[in-house]
C-alpha cells in the first residue's frame, strides 16, 4: 500500500470516529465501516488514535475514551475470523494474557452462579448462606488479581508502544482500566456490606454493581484481544516479548500461574533455521517490525526512549538497562555503547568522597540496595534513571522493572493521576515545596508511607526527585523501648 493510499484510509478512519464523536449512531457508520475496511489493520487504528488526540481536532484524550467501546464494537466485525500470528507457545506473554483472560472468565461465571443462588433464596424469603458468602468472597479476591494482568499490561506493553510512536493507545486503554477497577472497588463495598450485614445492603445492590463493572471488564477482555494483541505482535521485535517476560514476574499474574519459561528458537545471522532459511534474510509473523513508514512517519517518539528504527538492533531491552541501573546505583552515568569502548571502566574497589566520608562504587550499590525502603531517582529531564533493588519482588509495594529505566515519568502513571504527579514534581522543582508525603492502609495489611524530595546540587541546581517508599505498619505496634544495643557511634541519647 502506498503512503498516500495508506493515508487516505486513516482518515476514512478518523472521520468515522469524529462522526461518532459528534452524536452519530454506531447503526449508522458501521456500513461505511465495513465497506471501506474488510480487513482492519490495528496500527492504521492506533495512527489514527494519535492524530485525533494531538490533531486540531477538538478530540482530546477524554473524548477518545469514550469513544473506545463504541470503536471496539464497530471493529468487532472486521476483525472476527482474522488469523492471530503464532504466539501461542507456553510461557510467551501473549500465551500468559489470554490464559488469563479464560481463567478471569471463568471466574466471572462462578461469581454469576453464587449470585443467582443468593438471589433465588433472598426471592423465597430463606435466609442467606453464610457458606455462599464465603465463597463469593473468596471468588472476588480471585477475581481481584485481574489488577496485576492490568499492571503488567501498563507496565511492560504500555512502554515498548509508546517507544514505537504510538502512545495514544496506552493512554486511552489505560483510562478505561481506571474506570473498570473503580467500579470493581464499588462491587467489592457492595459485598462487604452485604457480609457485615451493614445497613441497608443487598442482594439486589450487589448484583448491580457487579453487573455494572462485568460489561465494561468483557469490553476491555475484548478489546485486549481483538486490538491490543494484533497490533502488539505488529509492532513488538523478539527481543522486545523477551523483555517482557524477564520482568512479568514482578507483577504476578491473574489467577494462572505460568510454569514453563518461553524460550525462543533462535540462530545467528547466516545460520539455517529449521525452516532452511538464512537468519536474518526474512522476518516471521510474530517478529516482524514496521518500517519507518509504517512507524514513525506519523509519530513522534517520546522523549529518553529509542524509536522503532533503533529497537531491532539492540539485544534485549532488558539486559541493556539493567546495565544502566546498575551503574546509576553506583553513583555513575550511563554512557554509550560508542563511549563504552573507550572509556576504561572505573574500578568498583577505587574509593571515592561520599557524604562525610568515602565510599567505593561497589560500597555504595550494597548500600543503597541494603537500605530497607524503596527508593526511585527521576532526573532533571523527567526521566527515570535509578531504583534500588532491596526488597524481595514479593514484598515491593511498587513494583519497578529495568525496562521503564529512561521512560519519561509521565508515562509511568495513569490518566487520572498524571496532573497531580506534574504539579507535584514542577513545585519540587522550584522549590514551591521542598517535600511531600502521602501515606495509606493497603488491603494486604501494610502501610505504605511515600515521600517525595526535591534533589539539588552544591550550586543550588535542580537535579532530580527522590521517592522512597516503606512499610510503617510495623513501626506502630513495636511497644516498649528495646535496649541494650548501643549504637555504632556515641550513645544514642
Amino acid at each position: 500500500m502506498t503512503n498516500s493510499s495508506r493515508d487516505q484510509r486513516i482518515q476514512v478512519l478518523k472521520d468515522i470516529l469524529l462522526r461518532l464523536h459528534h452524536g452519530a449512531s454506531p447503526d449508522s457508520v458501521e456500513a461505511d465501516f465495513q465497506a471501506h475496511f474488510s480487513d482492519v489493520s490495528p496500527i492504521e487504528v492506533s495512527l489514527m488514535e494519535h492524530e485525533l488526540m494531538n490533531g486540531d481536532h477538538g478530540v482530546g484524550f477524554e473524548d477518545v475514551m469514550k469513544l473506545c467501546t463504541v470503536h471496539a464494537k464497530v471493529m468487532a466485525a472486521g476483525v472476527q475470523g482474522k488469523e492471530v500470528p503464532d504466539s501461542q507457545q507456553e510461557g510467551h506473554p501473549v500465551w500468559i494474557f489470554k490464559q488469563e483472560n479464560l481463567a478471569l472468565q471463568a471466574g466471572l461465571h462462578r461469581i454469576q452462579r453464587l449470585l443467582d443462588a443468593l438471589e433465588s433464596a433472598e426471592s423465597k424469603g430463606q435466609d442467606l448462606d453464610p457458606g455462599l458468602l464465603r465463597g463469593l468472597t473468596r471468588q472476588y479476591q480471585l477475581l481481584d488479581q485481574f489488577q496485576r494482568h492490568y499492571r503488567r499490561k501498563e507496565e511492560l506493553f504500555f512502554p515498548i508502544m509508546e517507544s514505537y510512536g504510538h502512545d495514544a493507545p496506552p493512554k486511552v486503554m489505560w483510562g478505561v482500566d481506571d474506570q473498570i477497577r473503580d467500579l470493581f472497588g464499588l462491587a467489592k463495598q457492595a459485598l462487604k456490606g452485604l457480609v457485615d450485614q451493614a445497613g441497608d445492603a443487598s442482594v439486589a445492590q450487589v448484583l448491580a454493581t457487579y453487573q455494572a463493572f462485568v460489561q465494561e471488564f468483557k469490553d476491555m477482555i475484548f478489546k485486549e484481544e481483538a486490538i491490543l494483541i494484533p497490533l502488539l505482535l505488529s509492532l513488538f521485535s523478539e527481543d522486545d516479548w523477551l523483555a517482557i517476560a524477564k520482568d512479568s514476574p514482578e507483577f504476578g499474574y491473574a489467577i494462572i500461574q505460568p510454569d514453563k519459561e518461553w524460550v525462543p528458537s533462535r540462530v545467528k545471522f547466516g545460520e539455517q533455521g529449521q525452516s532452511g532459511e538464512l537468519a536474518g534474510a526474512g522476518r516471521g509473523a510474530e517478529t516482524q517490525n514496521v518500517g519507518p513508514a509504517e512507524a514513525s512517519a506519523d509519530a513522534p517518539v517520546s522523549a529518553g526512549q529509542a524509536g522503532p528504527t533503533t529497537k531491532p538492533v539492540a539485544n534485549s531491552a532488558a539486559d541493556s538497562v539493567s546495565d544502566s541501573a546498575s551503574n546509576s546505583a553506583s553513583g555513575s552515568a550511563s554512557t554509550s555503547a560508542a563511549d563504552s569502548t573507550t572509556s576504561p571502566a572505573p574500578n568498583p574497589e577505587a574509593d571515592l568522597p561520599f557524604g562525610g566520608g568515602y565510599l567505593s562504587l561497589k560500597e555504595a550499590n550494597l548500600i543503597l540496595n541494603h537500605l530497607p525502603f524503596e527508593i526511585t531517582f527521576i532526573d532533571k529531564n523527567d526521566l527515570f534513571k535509578y531504583f534500588n533493588t532491596s526488597i524481595a519482588i514479593e514484598n515491593k509495594l511498587f513494583p519497578r522493572v529495568p525496562s521503564a529505566i529512561g521512560r519519561h515519568v509521565k508515562m509511568c502513571h495513569p490518566p487520572r493521576s498524571l496532573d497531580m504527579v506534574m504539579t507535584l514534581i514542577d513545585d519540587l522543582k522550584h522549590k514551591r515545596r521542598t517535600s511531600e508525603s502521602m501515606w495509606f492502609h493497603r488491603s494486604d495489611g501494610r502501610f505504605a508511607y511515600v515521600t517525595y524530595i526535591g534533589v539539588f546540587d552544591d550550586q543550588d541546581q535542580y537535579m532530580g526527585v527522590l521517592e522512597y517508599v516503606h512499610d510503617i505498619a510495623p513501626l506502630l505496634d513495636l511497644g516498649p523501648d528495646k535496649r541494650g544495643l548501643a549504637p555504632l557511634e556515641g550513645d544514642g541519647e
